[in-house]
C-alpha cells in the first residue's frame, strides 16, 4: 500500500510538473486546423494562451481554510457523541417500565431497611405485623389495674415507696432507644413491637423518675439519681438484660455475628431483587433499541422490506423474530447484570448493616449506598474485563463515566427527599407521583450533563484518540478522490506525468 510520505512527493511532483508546463497544443489534424480558423476569435483566451511566461496557480492551503474543514468534522464527530449520549435517557423510561413489576428504583427503596429508631413500632400490637401479642399501651393498662391496690396506689419499683396509680408510669427499664442502638436495629417490626410490650422489661415508677430517666441506661441512670434504691434498680437492670438478650445477643462477637447473620439474610433477598432489576432492565432496553431499529427500517423500506410477496402478517412475524433473535441473543449479559445487581445488592446491605453498629442510617443513606455499590461493581468489571477491543484507557473513561452516574443518582436522591420533605409539597395532590418524576429528569438530565462533561474534559486522551481516528479517517478517502481527480485533469491536458 502506498505511503502518506509518497503521496506527498507525488504530489509536490505533480504541482511543479503543472506550474511548468506549457498550455497551447499544436494542432494535430488539417480537420482541426480547418475548424479553428472558421470559428471567431476568442481574446481572451488568445491573451491568457500566448503569454510569455506559463500561469501560476496557487494551490496552497491557507490556516483559515484548514481549520474551517476541521471544525465541519469536529462537529461531525461531536453530533455522533451526542446520538450516544442521549441514548442514555432511555434509563429514565425502563425505570417507569419496572414500576408494575415492583422493581424500579422507587420499589427497591421501599424494600430496604430503615435503621433509625421509630418509636411508634415498638410500641405498636405484634398483631399488626402478622403474630401474636398486645400492644405496649394495652400491656399498661392491664399491669395497672394487677398492681393497684385497695388503697388505688401502686408501689414504686425503683424506690419501694407507694404513689397514686395516676402518677405512675409503666417503664420500659431498657428503654426501646437504647435495646435499638444495641442492635435492635436488625429485628423486624414485629420483633420489636414484642420487645415493646414484654413484661419482662417493665416496671412501676414514679412519673418524676421515669421522665428524669427517659432513654437512658437504668444503672448509669441510678448512680448519678440518688432519689432511687441502687439494689432494686441493679435487679432490675439485671432482668431488663435477660429480656433483651432474648432478643439481641448482649457479648460484642456474638452481636457482630447476629447482626451479620441478618444483613446475609436481608442481603439475599435485596440482592435477588437488585439483580432481577438490572437484568429486566437490560432487556427492556434491548428490546426498545430492537424496536425502534425495526421502527426505522420500516420508514425506510416499507413495512415488508424487501421481500414484497409476502402478508402484513408475515412481514410483522419476520420484524417479531428479528427482535427476538436479538433479545435471545443477549442472554450471556443479561445474566452477567443479574450477578452484578444481586452482588452489589448483597454487599452493600452487609455493609450498611455493620455500618449501624455504630452509626444509625435512614433508607435514604442505605439507597445512596445501594446505588454506590451498584456503580463501583459496574465501573470494577468494566476495569477488570472490559469488552473486548476496549482499551485500557477507554475502560478507565468508561469507569469513571459510571461512577460519575452513580454520583448523580444519589445527588438526585437526596433531591427528592428535600423536596418531598417540603410543607408545600404535603399539601399538593399526587405529590408523590411529581416528586417521582422531577427526580427521574434531574437524575436523566442530570447524568447527561455529567457525562457529557467528562467527554469534554477527556481526562484520559480517549475521546482525543478517537477524533483524530475519525477525522483521519474522513480526510484519507477525500484526499485520495482529489489526488485521482487531479490525475485525470493532468491526464485530459496531456501533460508528461507517471502515475507510478
Amino acid at each position: 500500500m502506498e505511503s502518506r510520505s509518497d503521496r506527498f512527493k507525488k504530489r509536490q511532483t505533480l504541482r511543479q510538473d503543472f506550474t511548468k508546463s506549457k498550455h497551447l497544443r499544436d494542432v494535430s489534424s488539417t480537420e482541426h486546423s480547418e475548424k479553428l480558423l472558421t470559428e471567431a476569435v476568442d481574446t481572451t483566451i488568445v491573451e491568457n494562451s500566448f503569454l510569455s511566461e506559463p500561469p501560476v496557480y496557487d494551490l496552497q492551503v491557507s490556516k483559515e481554510e484548514v481549520e474551517a474543514s476541521l471544525s465541519a468534522l469536529d462537529k461531525q464527530f461531536d453530533k455522533s457523541k451526542y446520538d450516544v449520549l442521549f441514548e442514555s435517557s432511555k434509563e429514565v423510561l425502563i425505570d417507569q417500565l419496572l414500576r408494575p413489576f415492583h422493581l424500579s428504583r422507587a420499589a427497591l427503596q421501599d424494600g430496604d431497611r430503615d435503621f433509625t429508631y421509630q418509636r411508634n413500632v415498638y410500641m405498636k400490637s405484634p398483631k399488626s405485623s402478622g403474630t401474636d401479642g398486645v400492644s405496649f399501651n394495652t400491656q399498661r393498662e392491664r399491669a395497672k389495674q394487677a398492681a393497684t391496690n385497695s388503697d388505688g396506689k401502686i408501689k414504686d419499683s425503683y424506690t419501694g415507696t407507694h404513689h397514686d396509680a395516676s402518677e405512675m408510669d409503666l417503664d420500659h427499664i431498657k428503654s426501646t432507644k437504647e435495646f435499638h442502638n444495641d442492635g435492635g436495629f436488625m429485628l423486624s417490626k414485629a420483633e420489636k413491637s414484642q420487645f415493646g410490650s414484654d413484661a419482662a422489661n417493665h416496671e412501676f415508677t414514679h412519673s418524676s423518675i421515669n421522665r428524669s430517666k427517659g432513654e437512658h441506661d437504668l444503672k448509669e441512670f441510678s448512680d448519678k439519681n440518688g432519689a432511687v434504691d441502687k439494689r432494686r434498680t441493679n435487679a432490675a437492670h439485671a432482668r431488663a438484660q435477660k429480656a433483651a438478650e432474648k432478643y439481641v445477643p448482649s457479648d460484642s462477637l456474638d452481636k457482630t455475628l447476629f447482626v451479620t447473620k441478618r444483613a446475609a439474610q436481608d442481603g439475599v433477598s435485596v440482592g435477588a431483587r437488585q439483580g432481577l432489576q438490572q437484568a429486566i432492565g437490560l432487556l427492556m432496553s434491548e428490546f426498545i433499541s430492537a424496536i425502534f431499529a425495526e421502527v426505522k427500517d420500516i420508514l425506510n423500506n416499507g413495512f415488508k422490506g424487501s421481500q414484497y410477496d409476502i402478508t402484513w402478517i408475515e412481514a410483522l412475524k419476520v420484524r417479531l423474530n428479528i427482535v427476538k433473535d436479538k433479545l435471545v441473543s443477549k442472554w450471556k449479559d443479561v445474566a452477567a447484570a443479574f450477578a452484578a445487581g444481586s452482588l452489589s445488592g448483597f454487599m452493600s446491605t452487609i455493609i450498611t448493616s455493620l455500618l449501624n453498629m455504630f452509626v444509625r442510617t435512614g433508607k435514604n443513606v442505605v439507597r445512596i449506598i445501594r446505588e454506590g455499590f451498584m456503580s463501583l461493581t459496574k465501573a470494577l468489571k468494566v476495569l477488570m474485563f472490559p469488552p473486548e477491543g476496549m482499551s485500557t484507557k477507554k475502560a478507565a473513561h468508561a469507569a469513571v463515566k459510571v461512577l460519575a452516574t452513580g454520583l448523580v443518582v444519589t445527588g438526585g436522591i437526596l433531591i427528592g427527599e428535600s423536596i418531598a420533605a417540603s410543607p408545600v409539597m404535603a399539601a399538593i395532590p399526587f405529590s408523590e407521583t411529581i416528586i417521582m418524576v422531577l427526580t427521574g429528569l434531574m437524575t436523566g438530565l442530570g447524568s447527561l450533563f455529567v457525562v457529557f462533561m467528562l467527554d469534554k474534559l477527556d481526562l484520559f486522551g480517549v475521546n482525543a484518540d478517537e477524533r483524530h481516528k475519525f477525522i483521519m479517517g474522513e480526510l484519507e478517502p477525500r484526499t485520495a478522490l482529489n489526488i485521482q481527480k487531479c490525475e485525470e485533469v493532468i491526464q485530459r491536458l496531456g501533460l508528461e506525468y507517471d502515475p507510478t
